[in-house]
This record gives C-alpha cells, sequence and structure tokens, in this order.
C-alpha cells in the first residue's frame, strides 16, 4: 500500500512540473492574442489624430478591458492562467470505459479547487479591482507626462501609441521589481480575499 501511494506522489509530482510552464508556452501567448483582439475592437474607432488626455486613456484602457473580460465564455480568462478542468476528461473517459475509471487523484482535486476559486465571483471582484488600480497608475506614468507634452495637457493618439509601447514592458517585469503587482498587494480588497482564502483551506 505504502509503495502505491508513493507511486500516485510522484505520479501528482509528475504532473504538477509537467503544468508548471503551462503559463509561459500556453496561458500567455492566449492572454496576449485575446487582448489584442480586444484593443483592435475598441481602438478602431479611433483615429491617429483624435486628441487624447488622462481621462480618454484611462476611458479606452478600461473599455479593452471590459471587451476582453466579456469575449467568449464566462470566465474564459481562467483557461489563460490554468490547464482544462481534468473532471472533463476524466469523466468522459470514465464514462467510455466503465470497467476501468479512471482515478481522481490529489492533484487533480488540487486543481478543480484552484479553478472554483478563481470562477469565484469573488475572485471576479478582485481582479476587476486590480486592473482598476492598474489602469489608474498607468496613465499616471511618468513616461507619459514628460517629453514633448504630456497626458494632463493632452496629445494626438499617434504621439501616444510610442509611449505606451515604451512602457508596456514595466507591466511584466519581474514581481520584486514591478510596481504594478505592488500596487495591486496594495488594493485592500485583495489581501481581504486571500487572508479568507487561506483561513478556510486551514480550517478544512
Amino acid at each position: 500500500m505504502q509503495e502505491e501511494a508513493d507511486l500516485i506522489d510522484r505520479d501528482d509530482q509528475q504532473k504538477f512540473l509537467a503544468s508548471a510552464d503551462f503559463l509561459a508556452n500556453h496561458g500567455l501567448p492566449k492572454l496576449i492574442s485575446s487582448m489584442q483582439t480586444a484593443a483592435t475592437e475598441v481602438l478602431k474607432a479611433k483615429q491617429l489624430r483624435d486628441f487624447f488626455n488622462t481621462a480618454i486613456l484611462h476611458e479606452t484602457i478600461m473599455q479593452i478591458l471590459d471587451m476582453f473580460l466579456s469575449m467568449g465564455s464566462p470566465h474564459h480568462w481562467v483557461d489563460c492562467l490554468m490547464p482544462e478542468d481534468p473532471r472533463l476528461y476524466k469523466l468522459a473517459k470514465t464514462s467510455s470505459d466503465e470497467t476501468n475509471p479512471t482515478e481522481f487523484t490529489k492533484f487533480d482535486q488540487l486543481m478543480v479547487e484552484t479553478r472554483e476559486v478563481l470562477s469565484s465571483a469573488e475572485f471576479s471582484n478582485v481582479v476587476e479591482l486590480s486592473l482598476k488600480a492598474v489602469a489608474k497608475a498607468l496613465v499616471e506614468e511618468k513616461g507619459f507626462q514628460s517629453g514633448g507634452g504630456n497626458l494632463t495637457n493632452g496629445m494626438p493618439l499617434a504621439r501616444l501609441l510610442p509611449r505606451i509601447a515604451q512602457i508596456c514592458p514595466t507591466l511584466v517585469e519581474e514581481p520584486s521589481k514591478n510596481q504594478f503587482i505592488q500596487i495591486i498587494q496594495s488594493v485592500p480588497e485583495v489581501g481581504l480575499f486571500f487572508t479568507l482564502l487561506y483561513s478556510n483551506m486551514s480550517a478544512s
């Protein structure tokens, strides 16, 4: 029995290692593609000569985020963060081979519970608040406020786009240096959500 348990644990470990690079190899490319589609849809109504100030840029960013979140099925963006729900595959295989049902492992259970958290209304609310905080910080970036005009006074979209291209890499800097992650961490609702989540995990 101990050898069997060790074998199951090793199998779960292999599954975890196989899924560890999911975000980099599959999730992020899908996320970027979907975000590009949302941005294209919103910006196609804009002209390069259109004048943008801080308020208009913030409104445009929020429109792009709303478009992204509303694309496809509800919580479709969760598929960018983690592999498909293992229950779908397991249940399909079990129903097609009832003489040899597929075992639902501890790793599968962990993935199911993680997906349930990410798909919850509470987490969606945290995501929305975090995106709003990042959007607000982004339009206040000093890169928008220097050299050849600034957003406070306004500038044409044609002049604004190169500045956006320069600032965007800061969104994906490593966590220890990423000011936007620090901003998200400072949102009270984010801290409360994870405090309650970990409390529930400890109690279960």
